[in-house]
C-alpha cells in the first residue's frame, strides 16, 4: 500500500499574544514605571524650573509600553487579550521634553482605564522616532508613519512641526489612519487629520497684533521664518497690524540659523522701532538674546508659540528671556483639570511637572483613548468617526473654560480659551492674560447726533 502523503498543517501567521501578568483588580496598571531611559536608567531630568522639561537630553522612549485595565477581580477565560496599539510619532528633537510627551500618555490611559471608558483589552503605546523637517529629511516622518500604520496602530500621535504634518498629510488620507498632530497651521484639517494643536498659526499672529495695539505700539519690526508656517504668521499679523493702524517698520525673513539678525535689529531700533514681532518654528529665537544684549536694546517684544520652547532645553529658555509670547496654560491656579493631574503625575511617577507639553501630551491621549472607547470596534476608520463623536471633553490645558470637541469637518479639538499669552523674565514664567477680542465699537461714545433725550 503507497505511503500516505503527508499533512501540512495550517500554523499561526502571527505571535499569539502574551500577557504580561501585571494587571490588578483595582487599578491600571504600565508594563513601565516610566516612559523613558533617563527614569528608568538615567540620572532623571535636567530641568531647573517647574516651566523647563522634565527629562534629560539625549534620552529615548521605550518603544512598546502595555497598559492594562483593572480587572476589577474578574478571571477571564484564560487566553490573553491582545492590546489596541496607539502609535507616537517624534518627528523632532524634543531636547528635554520626550519624557513629558510620553509620561503624560501613560497617565492619561490610565486615567481614562481607572475610570471605566476603556476595559475591553489593554492598550499598547508604540514609538517611532522619525525626526523630519526642518533639520531633516521629510520622507522619514512619512516612513515613521507608514511603519506605525504597520504595526497596527488605530490611531497615532503626531506629528508637531508644520512642515511635516502638511507633508504627511496626504499619506494620512490614503492610508485612513487617523493622525492627531501638534501643528497649529491651519490647512492640517482633513478626513483622517485631527489636531489638539500646539497653537493656531493664524490666530497667533492676530493676538500678538492686537497685544501691540493694546499697549499703544506703533510701531512693530516684523521677523518670520522660512517654511509653510512662517508666511501665515507674516500675513496674518500683517492683515491685523494694517487694520489697527500699526506700521510694519522693516520685514525680515529668517533662516532657521539667522544671519546677520544684530544689523536687522539694529536697522529697526535706528529707525524708530518701538516693539518687535516673531513668527515661525522657532530656532531662530535662540539667537535673539544676544542680538539684544549687544544692542543694549529691550524692546517690548512678542512671538507665537514658538516662545514654548522654553521647555525645550534650560539654554533655550534663557535664550527668550525677556520675550511675551502665545502660551497655552493658563492663569495660574485656575484650570481644575490641570492642577488635579499635575498632582496626580507627581505621586505617578514622582516628579513633579508642570510645563504645556505635559498638558499637551495628556489632552492628545486622552483624546486618543475616547475615540477607540467611542468607536464600534477598534481598527482605524471606526476610530476616526469615534473622534468625530467626542464632545464637551475636559482639557488640561488654557484656562477654565477650555474643552476638546470634534465633529464631521471640525477636527480641530480646543475650543474657548485654549491661548493665552506670557513672558519670560528674571527667569520667570509669568501669566500676562487671555485675549478676548472686543468689536471696536464698544468702546466708542454714543454720537453726538443720536437722538437728544426728552426735555
Amino acid at each position: 500500500m503507497a505511503d500516505e502523503p503527508e499533512h501540512t498543517y495550517a500554523q499561526r501567521m502571527f505571535p499569539a499574544p502574551i500577557d504580561h501578568g501585571i494587571a490588578e483588580p483595582e487599578r491600571a496598571v504600565s508594563s513601565v514605571p516610566a516612559g523613558t531611559s533617563s527614569y528608568l536608567e538615567g540620572a532623571g531630568g535636567a530641568g531647573k524650573t517647574w516651566y523647563q522639561g522634565g527629562g534629560g537630553l539625549g534620552e529615548k522612549a521605550v518603544q512598546e509600553i502595555v497598559i492594562y485595565p483593572p480587572t476589577g477581580g474578574l478571571e477571564t477565560q484564560g487566553d490573553p487579550w491582545e492590546p489596541v496599539k496607539i502609535g507616537i510619532l517624534v518627528d523632532m528633537d524634543l531636547g528635554q521634553l520626550l519624557a513629558d510627551w510620553i509620561d503624560p500618555t501613560i497617565l492619561a490611559i490610565e486615567d481614562a482605564m481607572n475610570e471605566g471608558v476603556w476595559g475591553r483589552s489593554p492598550i499598547a503605546l508604540i514609538t517611532a522616532d522619525a525626526r523630519g523637517l526642518p533639520r531633516e529629511n521629510y520622507r522619514k516622518v512619512i516612513a515613521g508613519y507608514e511603519w506605525l500604520v504597520e504595526q497596527g496602530c488605530v490611531v497615532i500621535l503626531g506629528p508637531m512641526i508644520s512642515d511635516n504634518s502638511l507633508a504627511l498629510q496626504d499619506t494620512v488620507n490614503k492610508a485612513r489612519v487617523p493622525v492627531i498632530g501638534w501643528t497649529g497651521a491651519h490647512r492640517f484639517s482633513s478626513e483622517y487629520c485631527f489636531t489638539i494643536a500646539n497653537g493656531d498659526i493664524p490666530t497667533e499672529g492676530v493676538i500678538c497684533a492686537n497685544w501691540f495695539r493694546q499697549r499703544g505700539i506703533e510701531r512693530v519690526g516684523l521677523f518670520w521664518e522660512a517654511g509653510s508656517s512662517g508666511g501665515d504668521y507674516a500675513e496674518y499679523f500683517r492683515q491685523t497690524a494694517l487694520r489697527l493702524g500699526i506700521t510694519v517698520t522693516r520685514e525680515v525673513m529668517l533662516e532657521p540659523n539667522p544671519r546677520n539678525l544684530g544689523q536687522h535689529l539694529r536697522e529697526m531700533r535706528d529707525s524708530g522701532t518701538q516693539g518687535i514681532y516673531y513668527g515661525g518654528y522657532g530656532y531662530a529665537t535662540f539667537h535673539f538674546a544676544e542680538a539684544f544684549r549687544a544692542l543694549d536694546w529691550d524692546p517690548p517684544r512678542i512671538m507665537g508659540t514658538a516662545f514654548m520652547f522654553y521647555s525645550n532645553s534650560n539654554e533655550w529658555a534663557a535664550g527668550l528671556e525677556g520675550w511675551h509670547g502665545i502660551d497655552q496654560l493658563g492663569e495660574d491656579g485656575t484650570n481644575p483639570n490641570y492642577e488635579a493631574m499635575t498632582r496626580r503625575f507627581q505621586a505617578r511617577f514622582g516628579r513633579p511637572a508642570r510645563n504645556v507639553v505635559v498638558a499637551l501630551a495628556y489632552d492628545t491621549a486622552r483624546a486618543a483613548i475616547h475615540g477607540i472607547a467611542n468607536a464600534k470596534y477598534p481598527v482605524p476608520w471606526e476610530v476616526r468617526d469615534g473622534l468625530e463623536r467626542i464632545r464637551w471633553m475636559p482639557a488640561v490645558n488654557g484656562g477654565p473654560a477650555t474643552y476638546i470637541q470634534f465633529g464631521p469637518s471640525d477636527h480641530k479639538g480646543y475650543k474657548g480659551d485654549f491661548l493665552t499669552v506670557r513672558e519670560l523674565r528674571n527667569g520667570e514664567l509669568r501669566f500676562d492674560g487671555y485675549f478676548r477680542p472686543q468689536w471696536p465699537s464698544n468702546s466708542e461714545s454714543p454720537s453726538a447726533t443720536g437722538p437728544e433725550e426728552s426735555q
